[in-house]
């Protein structure tokens, strides 16, 4: 063939095929386009949307905006999130290790944990809480545990669960993902951060779909510990009503404004408490992510129907961290209550900083203190992104918590030199707010 003719040829056949190509590619583009105008049209839960953000992970993108102009500065200082600043006990990585070398960790264990975990969780509760013929579930956390006390409690027929502002945020998500913002009904704290209990009494006599109470003891973001009689009078009056009593005892190791004995933290045998526990904060394990909830052996139809939550979610806790837990408690309470006594210095420091504003609440116990802003400076979301801003320490709006107008802040997730750092920070910006 004439090359001249030869090339006019491929060239001709060349462009037919391209297009041909051409409505293949349109029709895909077509298609991405149309999955992309159906998906602006989609729309997620009203549950989800309705629960609030998450605003450790908000704090710590603020954090982020203004690393840099704080490198050369030291840094800005976290007392946002409620973490503690020591490490684990030795005891944990020789568990550990061990549990490596029986090459089962890759293995699903029962749903309600590890045989040999539970024991030695049940042995603890007799010995330090008072508490005996409980059943024992470990959960990842216990924010997975108070899940999955809401999704067995709470139902779709109005059902609700009542808080005492200002509440732990997680908790709160917690009901508004299972029943939705309806499902929240709030209470008071005075100013001390004491419950009102005579509200409650009324609330509870009043409201029938009010199906349990919250508790968190110490408190979380109140910094309270409160007294054996404040918590017996919500034990009564949740048996009276016939209501659920959820108690939290993630800070049950920081009782700051108690002598340091194991059998002082109250707790209830009564078959209507459910309590909750944590190896996240004295033992320093929140990145394992274990806790547990111990219920009544009289109340085993609520524990039995929480099984099916329990192999819905994680199906089971996972064998490395119950590993990690194991370690945790062979190391004891009293190696807590060493780490516990060093707090001190950071929390009488913060205490001072926020000394000028017109209220502090907390201090007693759990490892956090909350002030109240000026009246002029009261947009806590503002003063959060100020103080790291100008004076790179970070904190929690009161907002996130139910109190607008108010911080939160967390003395433990510095070691005390540096806690003392923060505090200097911080008062210097808490004096400036109040001139």
């Amino acid at each position: 063939m004439n090359p001249s003719l030869l090339r006019s040829f491929l060239l001709s056949s060349l462009a037919l095929r391209s297009q041909a190509f051409i409505p293949q590619f349109s029709r895909a583009a077509a298609a991405r386009e149309s999955i992309t105008t159906s998906a602006r049209h989609m729309s997620t839960s009203n549950k989800v949307q309705e629960t609030l953000d998450p605003c450790v992970v908000l704090m710590k993108k603020m954090i982020a905006e203004y690393e840099s102009e704080w490198k050369e500065r030291g840094g800005i200082f976290s007392l946002a999130q409620g973490v503690v600043y020591w490490e684990p006990p030795d005891a944990v990585t020789t568990s550990l290790q061990a549990a490596v070398l029986t090459n089962t960790l890759h293995m699903y264990g029962p749903d309600e944990g590890l045989p040999e975990l539970r024991e030695a969780v049940e042995e603890k509760l007799a010995k330090e809480n008072g508490l005996s013929n409980h059943h024992v579930m470990i959960t990842a956390g216990a924010n997975q545990a108070y899940m999955n006390c809401i999704l067995t409690l709470l139902g779709d027929g109005g059902d609700q669960c009542v808080f005492f502002r200002p509440y732990y945020f997680n908790h709160i998500m917690a009901t508004q993902l299972a029943v939705g913002n309806a499902g929240v009904v709030l209470g008071e704290c005075n100013d001390q951060g004491v419950p009102d209990l005579d509200w409650l009494d009324e609330e509870l006599t009043s409201n029938p779909s009010v199906k349990a109470v919250t508790l968190t003891n110490p408190g979380n973001p109140t910094g309270v510990n409160l007294e054996r009689d404040v918590l017996q009078r919500v034990v009564d009056l949740c048996k009276r009503h016939g209501k659920w009593l959820i108690l939290d005892c993630t800070y049950e190791h920081f009782q700051h404004n108690k002598e340091a004995d194991a059998t002082n933290f109250p707790c209830f045998e009564d078959p209507h408490v459910i309590h909750i526990f944590s190896f996240s904060k004295g033992f320093a394990l929140a990145g394992y992510r274990c806790g547990y909830l111990v219920v009544s052996k009289e109340s085993n139809e609520l524990y039995q129907q929480m099984r099916k939550v329990q192999d819905t979610i994680p199906i089971c806790p996972s064998r490395f961290s119950q590993h990690a837990a194991l370690g945790a408690l062979s190391a004891g309470r009293g190696w807590v209550t060493e780490k516990v006594t060093t707090l001190s210095t950071g929390r009488e420091a913060i205490l001072d900083a926020l000394s000028p504003l017109e209220q502090v609440m907390g201090g007693s116990g759990a490892m956090y203190v909350m002030g109240k802003l000026p009246a002029n400076r009261s947009d806590d979301q503002e003063v959060a992104r100020y103080l790291v801003k100008d004076y790179g320490v970070a904190v929690i709006a009161g907002t996130y918590c139910g109190l607008p107008g108010w911080i939160r802040v967390c003395y433990s997730n510095l070691p005390p030199k540096q806690c003392i750092e923060a505090a200097a920070r911080l008062k210097m910006g808490i004096n400036n707010l109040c001139q």
